[in-house]
């Protein structure tokens, strides 16, 4: 009689081992199990070896292991022969479990949007044996850290493995170490300036992920006894939903600066929320958790402390990129003859309401950066604020472009909040560099981006800057600086946002040049300095017929007839002669200055921009 080959689980269990042939079994692959090997049990030489120190790390963090390649045995002409996967030389092999052990604490802290990692778990799987967590998802993680770590090769060293294996391994069961590896080379790529690649990684991630939820809801669902008593199917269940919130998170980061595409909106999302950083990292775990829905002042007992700041941080994005949808979509294609107030009314209450969540901890400038630098929160308060005043900025930055286009400007109060919210993101990031505790990411790089150009333009601005111009110049000096490192770290992205913000300079410096052209808010000049502050230039789609028609001659500004009668005083109003060598307009429809390299990656199709999966 023939003997089937099993894993030693199912044989232990008592229980039929079902398989086509090739590990995991499918009652493993069901439980999640990380260790499924196929052995004829006739065979005393090929039963697994229990390895009391390994099992404890393997069984503390299933989930970075189970993306490895298994063993399978199988039978041939009566002999047991154990195949495996052939592995190329990988730039991690000769890297000390300290190093790595360094890569992760580095990830941790300077990625918090996107910290997934189960760190007490992981540490001692890699203390244990280093060779024991997924090379593929060490090498996407030292893409990221290895530029902040002297020593280590290239981050495009790591990368370039990560993306090989990735593509080889396309094909296989989805493993939470692998969709894990997919969600930090998207950042990546994303920070490298390869935005094309960036979201092809970003949707193979989002869809493992998925599938990974599905499966591990039909086992609660079916063994919930098991899947309860089990405190490391419970731990790996919480990487998975943090997972999923941090590609979410991630998903959005993309978004920053690029025309959105429809994405779920958070409070109709049916994956749970994550549980506190301290709960988590203790393996403390509750049959009751919050859902997205229940993110509102009448179902929190309590305000959200940095304790949850990956939920806050999560729902602070999905606002954050509709009021982007708002702000680079909303002026194109307008129907309506009134402003948008009512779009704008609903984003401002969210968004306030969203700010009032939070404990007066968490919120910048009532409580400073430096309480949490010591309690090892400084990145992660960055983030959480500078999500809020960048979403500030983006949403009284149409306001103020609206008003000026429609010719309904209401004072200076959007301007005083543009101001403000533009040295706030400067404020956060400097005291965090002042304590040693930088935050450079591509997100942090294009914040100040967008505030380079709000402070630019404070510095010529009709309307008062809190501080006066002087401190405009200031804030405009810091975010060349900052802009600066960040082309050190991320020279993908780095150079084409200093390439643009030093043309931008340009402009500036010629407008203070010549300042009766930004001095009344139905002029020309002014409308181009105003559409300056949209750096992506969509005040070009303004109702040009609404504002009074120029004609050149000979080097005068005068008014159409047609225009005169448009006016109630019926008096041309006071405009100067602009300068042959300055005409702002046309300044304006060079606008934006941004390097083309930058999106070349969106022109050049599949083959040309991800060879590795072809």
């Amino acid at each position: 009689m023939r003997v089937s080959i099993s894993c030693e689980a199912c044989r232990q269990s008592k229980v039929k081992c079902i398989h086509n042939g090739q590990a995991p079994c499918h009652r493993c692959n069901r439980l999640n199990r990380t260790h499924c090997e196929l052995t004829d049990p006739r065979s005393a030489s090929l039963t697994p070896r229990k390895s009391v120190k390994r099992g404890r790390a393997v069984r503390a963090s299933p989930s970075l292991s189970q993306g490895r390649p298994q063993t399978v045995a199988t039978q041939s002409t009566g002999n047991q022969n154990v195949c495996h996967h052939c592995e190329s030389p990988n730039p991690i092999a000769t890297l000390p479990a300290a190093t790595i052990i360094h890569a992760c604490d580095t990830y941790r802290r300077k990625f918090p949007v996107v910290n997934f990692l189960h760190y007490p778990s992981l540490i001692a799987e890699v203390s244990a044996d280093s060779s024991a967590v997924d090379p593929v998802f060490v090498s996407s993680l030292l893409s990221l850290c290895a530029r902040f770590i002297p020593g280590l090769a290239s981050e495009e060293v790591y990368a370039d493995y990560a993306r090989k294996q990735l593509a080889r391994r396309a094909f296989e069961a989805p493993s939470l170490s692998m969709a894990q590896s997919l969600v930090m080379i998207s950042l990546y790529e994303w920070g490298s300036g390869r935005p094309y690649k960036a979201w092809m990684y970003s949707g193979m991630a989002t869809y493992m992920i998925q599938s990974l939820l599905k499966t591990a809801d039909d086992s609660m669902e079916h063994n919930p006894d098991e899947f309860y008593a089990s405190q490391a199917q419970q731990t790996q269940y919480e990487q998975l939903v943090r997972t999923y919130w941090a590609q979410f998170a991630q998903d959005c980061e993309l978004s920053s600066g690029a025309r959105q595409h429809f994405a779920l909106s958070f409070d109709v999302i049916k994956v749970p929320l994550p549980i506190s950083d301290r709960d988590f990292n203790f393996s403390l775990h509750s049959p009751t958790r919050w859902m997205p829905k229940d993110l509102n002042r009448q179902s929190l007992t309590a305000p959200l402390t940095i304790d949850h700041g990956l939920t806050i941080v999560t729902r602070g994005f999905d606002i954050f990129v509709r009021i982007l949808r708002y702000a680079n979509e909303s002026r194109r294609g307008r129907e309506s003859e009134s402003p948008p107030h009512r779009a704008f009314q609903s984003l401002l209450a969210e968004l306030d309401q969203w700010r009032t969540l939070q404990d007066v901890t968490v919120r910048f400038p009532d409580t400073h950066a430096l309480a949490h630098v010591a309690l090892g929160y400084g990145e992660l308060f960055a983030y959480i604020n500078l999500v809020y005043f960048m979403s500030v900025l983006f949403l009284y930055r149409d306001r103020v472009l609206t008003g000026i286009a429609w010719g309904t400007f209401e004072g200076d109060d959007a301007f005083n909040r543009l101001f403000t919210a533009s040295q706030s993101i400067g404020g956060i990031l400097s005291e965090l560099e002042a304590s040693e505790t930088p935050v450079i990411t591509p997100y942090a790089g294009f914040s100040v981006f967008v505030a380079a150009h709000i402070n630019m333009y404070g510095t010529v601005s009709p309307h008062p800057y809190p501080g006066g111009r002087e401190r405009a110049e200031t804030e405009k000096k810091a975010n060349f600086a900052y802009l600066e490192r960040v082309c050190k770290f991320w020279p993908g992205v780095g150079r084409s946002w200093w390439r643009t913000v030093q043309e931008a300079n340009r402009f500036y410096e010629n407008a203070r040049n010549h300042p009766g052209h930004v001095m009344a808010l139905a002029r020309p000049g002014h409308l181009a300095l105003a559409g300056t502050l949209d750096e992506y230039g969509d005040i070009r789609s303004a109702r040009r017929h609404e504002l009074p028609t120029m004609r050149r001659r000979r080097g005068e500004t005068i008014l159409d007839e047609g225009d005169m009668g448009r006016h109630s005083t019926g008096q041309v109003p006071d405009v100067r002669p602009m300068a042959e060598l300055h005409e702002w307009e046309a300044e304006l429809l060079q606008w934006p200055f941004i390097d083309e390299t930058w999106t070349s990656g969106f022109d050049t199709g599949v083959e040309a921009a991800w060879p590795n999966l072809s």
